[in-house]
């Protein structure tokens, strides 16, 4: 009985999200092209409405026209969002089809530049004011996810904010589990704040979301998702 549940959800994913929506493959990608500069919000589905209003909240508070890090960029139409306030944007994804492909969508934004790469293998080094990462973290396995943190210390200035978000509370269900595309569940406040301090960041601001309303609020008796603004401490540690 169970196999034939992954089968079912196997195909209706299939369906959904690759035939459909090719750039969603591989992952829970939310593909908006933006390269008309036109969206129509109301038509946008509940999952696209939620990752649209992350980006749109990140926009209000980047460091004016500094240079943003956009790491697991997915689609690209926030890293296309973040660039209207930056003076360059890099987006990072480990897909090399989807970066393929949203290189040659957005070709003509020049402040935009897509690469592909795995995010634990992140070699910069104090260069940038932002980093934005949305759900991204809840993809590796717990044991992965100080390093992730280290490197995304390391690459940012010293006063750089790192916004990012993750399921609240996701519950290790075998159902989450059989889906394969959430490695680390159960993160709440506490264990994000220790992953912070353990590498010179400090959260600054914590807000939540759910798929009902997708604001992004201080307070929500449903969170689906947490997001966090955290800054870098000037006193870095040194990431080897």
């Amino acid at each position: 009985m169970l196999n034939k549940i992954k089968k079912m959800k196997s195909r209706i994913y299939q369906y959904l999200f690759v035939n459909k929506r090719p750039l969603e493959c591989d992952g829970e990608r939310v593909d908006i092209d933006i390269s008309s500069n036109k969206i129509n919000y109301n038509k946008l589905d509940m999952y696209q409405k939620s990752h649209y209003q992350r980006y749109s909240f990140a926009s209000t508070l980047l460091t004016p026209w500094g240079i943003t890090g956009d790491f697991a960029c997915g689609s690209g139409y926030g890293s296309v969002m973040l660039s209207k306030k930056s003076t360059k944007v890099i987006g990072m994804d480990i897909n090399r089809h989807v970066v393929e492909q949203i290189a040659k969508r957005y070709e003509k934004i020049e402040n935009v530049e897509f690469v592909q790469g795995n995010l634990l293998n992140l070699s910069y080094d104090s260069l940038f004011d932002n980093i934005i990462s949305f759900e991204t973290i809840e993809h590796l396995k717990e044991e992965d996810i100080p390093d992730l943190f280290k490197a995304f210390s390391r690459a940012l200035k010293p006063g750089g904010r790192l916004i990012f978000s993750t399921p609240y509370m996701q519950e290790r269900s075998p159902e989450a589990i059989s889906m394969g595309f959430h490695l680390t569940f159960d993160i709440d406040e506490n264990t994000i704040k220790n992953w912070l301090t353990a590498n010179s960041l400090q959260a600054e601001i914590i807000k939540y979301q759910n798929y009902e309303q997708h604001t992004i609020e201080d307070n929500l008796l449903k969170k689906d998702f947490i997001i966090c603004v955290a800054r870098k401490l000037s006193d870095s540690v040194t990431v080897s």
